[in-house]
């Protein structure tokens, strides 16, 4: 496979109070998977997400929606950090593309 170009970065939208360093660890991870998608990737947005409710046992969401040409991927996790939620969402992306050969 011989990639043309890198994928977009991704058009994040960050909901709650989410630090800077961390919306940029959820960026590259994200970037990092689709650097591996079978097709040219046209679009990426990355919602991160901080539940400020009490007792609320996993506050942090991630959702990732890329169009991989023509083709959606939608791929989300919950977790307690918001670095493991974007680490389930990353592995959850990578096999998801890993399947891109089934796609028509």
């Amino acid at each position: 496979m011989v990639r043309v170009s890198a994928p977009p970065q991704p058009q994040v939208y960050v909901h709650g109070s989410i630090r800077p360093v961390l919306v940029e660890y959820a960026s590259q991870k994200v970037t990092a998977a689709l650097e591996h998608a079978p097709r040219p990737v046209l679009f990426v947005k990355l919602n991160l997400s901080h539940a400020s409710a009490r007792g609320v046992s996993e506050p942090y969401a991630v959702a990732v929606h890329a169009d991989v040409s023509g083709v959606d991927i939608h791929v989300s996790a919950t977790a307690a950090t918001l670095t493991e939620a974007v680490d389930v969402a990353g592995q959850r992306l990578n096999a998801r593309l890993s399947r891109a050969g089934r796609w028509r």
